[in-house]
């Protein structure tokens, strides 16, 4: 990588690293805006515990990918940004990552938005670079200026706003993404990019299905980046290759597969698997828990065909600062 990528670090990011640091935390706007014209699909890993991210880093910069790493909703990030940032400076210093926190609106009234607009700041001031937010508590007409509040640390600085799209029978529904993204965009909060939530995939039908209403989506609301979040199979990331679809979630695969070395699968009754794993896993969690962790980012790397995507990304923001 080369050192000018480090000029594109957020002041909020640079505040926080300690002197000589070259983790590359990047706005996730910055990123989408450089790499438009090219057919990458962007990788973003849930890394709860610092060993989970480390793990997904190792992977990233063998395999020269960019990466995305996130922090699980009501986490404090000062802690999980500054073990992110030592990791990234030892292992992968210069390799373009972000850093993606969620914001989630319980409800509509005044104490709610104002809850999660003191939480985005803290976010944003914690070194995220991507703020995510979830206004599915919010009654459907009051969302846009709900989002709108909610949102001020992260259009102040430039950091990316991000939209989980509302659902249909437990879908994304491609009409109303697009109409929640044209109402933002009236009232001057057009985001950055769209998270797209859906189930594991039980069968190939399902992964079809899957794949088409995805592309679906990226036509109604073309020119707005679309995330998938939620548990991918090995068939579906090769059936999203060459779609528009901008970035993909592993899904918390990395983080089941440290919780499963660990011994930590829990109950069924304890609450969803994933939730609970994030709650219940260590900071530093060992060994053989991070070489799992490792395997799983690496095969999900290589199913979005993500290698080569760190070179990308740094020529394509490096270009723009030249002018070319």
């Amino acid at each position: 990588m080369r050192e000018p990528i480090l000029a594109f670090r957020p002041a909020s990011v640079v505040r926080r690293l300690a002197p000589r640091n070259e983790a590359c935390p990047l706005s996730l706007r910055d990123i989408l805006a450089a790499v438009a014209p090219l057919p990458i699909l962007l990788p973003l890993v849930r890394a709860p515990s610092a060993g989970v991210a480390r793990a997904a880093l190792v992977a990233a910069k063998e395999l020269g990918s960019a990466l995305g790493l996130a922090l699980p909703a009501g986490a404090r990030p000062e802690p999980w940004f500054d073990a992110v940032a030592r990791a990234a400076d030892e292992i992968a210093p210069r390799l373009p990552i972000f850093l993606s926190g969620e914001v989630v609106v319980q409800g509509g009234s005044d104490e709610e938005i104002e809850a999660a607009r003191r939480e985005a700041w803290r976010l944003v001031e914690g070194g995220i670079t991507h703020l995510a937010f979830d206004v599915a508590g919010v009654r459907e007409d009051d969302r846009v200026p709900a989002l709108r509040r909610a949102a001020e640390a992260a259009l102040e600085r430039a950091i990316c706003v991000d939209c989980f799209l509302p659902l249909d029978d437990g879908l994304p529904s491609a009409p109303r993404a697009a109409a929640l993204v044209e109402a933002l965009a009236e009232a001057g909060v057009k985001p950055d990019l769209v998270s797209a939530r859906f189930p594991l995939p039980r069968h190939p039908e399902e992964e079809r299905t899957q794949a088409r209403l995805l592309v679906e989506i990226c036509g109604w609301i073309d020119g707005t980046p679309v995330l998938r979040r939620g548990p991918v199979t090995e068939d579906l990331l090769r059936l999203l290759a060459g779609s528009p679809l901008r970035a993909c979630e592993d899904g918390g695969a990395a983080l089941a597969a440290a919780a499963r070395a660990l011994g930590r699968e829990p109950d069924g009754e304890a609450g969803p698997p994933l939730a609970v794993a994030s709650r219940e896993l260590p900071i530093e969690i060992g060994d053989r828990p991070e070489a799992a962790a490792y395997v799983e980012t690496a095969a999900f790397l290589e199913g979005l065909a993500a290698e080569g995507s760190a070179a990308e990304v740094a020529d394509a923001l490096v270009a723009g600062l030249d002018g070319g």
